[in-house]
């Protein structure tokens, strides 16, 4: 991915720095996985790639043709100026979209009801005709589309990651099959989007959900949002299955947000999320990594969604000690008074 600080190329008085989207994400927790032993409760599977076939039921030929291009010259920008591509991203990004795939598949052929994908790249942002936001290809939709198509009618998206899921809630706004979900920072990255109002498109008003927090959100308010507006929607929606857009870039310690969820808190929210599925979907659910660039404590924090997804004797988190008296995890006014706000709106 080459020498960014952060997302800004290294001109001028910005010195370089590793790119925050590093293969040391994932490399971390494959290790925590096995060092808990939690490998032993998983199946785990090799994923096949996506074909730019099924890339294109979401995004134009031209994004994709564009892409390969990029890839073929060896470096470039997938879209916005700072979703950096080298040779091998395109192909990464195949596969990334082909291990969404490969879960969905095997969720629908009944051989699991649960999985995850421990995909790199993130696709949240991308939408039809651009990548953005270190994002190539929307994995998830590209996998939504394939469920359409083997005969899911109502399926639910739910992006638990900090930043709003621009380029998903983009390819399904005018799509009352697809309820879309995103619980992210309030304007914190696109600013532009992610807005309460927007709730579906013509013909779908209703199947768009946006759920823009303040900053400084922790444990107290995430859950009470997804009690009192997350829950319900997907109550009112009856998914037949369910997606969830597993970015913990919410946590602490967290670089690139100023929420202040803990990996207990991304628990609860993963075990309601699965009982919304085992009440309507058959227990369908597919779990999608995305963003979290906490080297140290995002491993922790995707490591309880597994834990969860695999009802499997849940770790230590060796951080909860320094986390459990913080003054985020209170559940402040004005957090609940946002979230009563959103459901009235949503009620009218």
């Amino acid at each position: 991915m080459g020498d960014w600080a952060i997302y800004i190329p290294p001109t001028g008085l910005v010195e370089p720095d590793r790119h925050l989207d590093h293969p040391e994400r994932v490399a971390r927790l494959r290790r925590l996985v096995a060092k808990t032993g939690l490998d032993q409760h998983l199946d785990q599977v090799v994923p096949r790639a996506a074909t730019p076939a099924e890339i294109e039921a979401v995004h134009s030929a031209e994004h994709v043709a564009r892409m390969a291009a990029v890839a073929e010259a060896g470096w470039g920008d997938a879209g916005g100026g700072f979703t950096p591509m080298n040779a091998d991203s395109y192909d990464l990004a195949l596969l990334s979209a082909g291990s969404v795939l490969t879960c969905t598949e095997r969720v629908l052929s009944g051989e699991t009801d649960r999985a995850y994908a421990l995909a790199r790249r993130s696709g949240h942002h991308a939408s039809r005709d651009t990548g953005y936001g270190f994002c190539i290809f929307n994995s998830v939709c590209v996998a939504a589309a394939a469920a359409k198509r083997a005969g899911i009618e109502r399926i639910a998206i739910v992006d638990i990651d900090a930043h709003h899921g621009n380029g998903t809630e983009a390819i399904f706004y005018d799509d009352p099959g697809v309820l879309t979900i995103s619980l992210h920072e309030d304007r914190m990255f696109p600013a532009e989007t992610g807005a309460a109002e927007d709730r579906g498109g013509a013909g779908a008003v209703g199947s768009n959900l946006n759920i823009p927090l303040a900053s400084g959100t922790g444990d107290g308010g995430y859950l009470f949002a997804i009690d009192e507006l997350v829950v319900p929607a997907l109550d009112r929606f009856e998914p037949e299955l369910v997606f969830v857009v597993a970015g913990v870039d919410a946590a602490m310690y967290a670089p690139l947000s100023n929420l202040a969820l803990t990996a207990g808190g991304y628990a609860a929210t993963a075990e309601r999320l699965v009982a919304v599925a085992e009440r309507h979907a058959e227990g369908r659910v597919v779990f999608e990594q995305e963003g979290g660039y906490s080297l140290v404590y995002s491993p922790f924090c995707w490591l309880k969604l597994i834990e969860v997804l695999a009802e499997a004797p849940r770790s230590e988190d060796p951080f909860a000690p320094f986390l459990a008296d913080g003054g985020f995890n209170e559940f402040a006014p004005h957090q609940r008074a946002l979230v009563e706000r959103l459901v009235k709106e949503n009620q009218e």
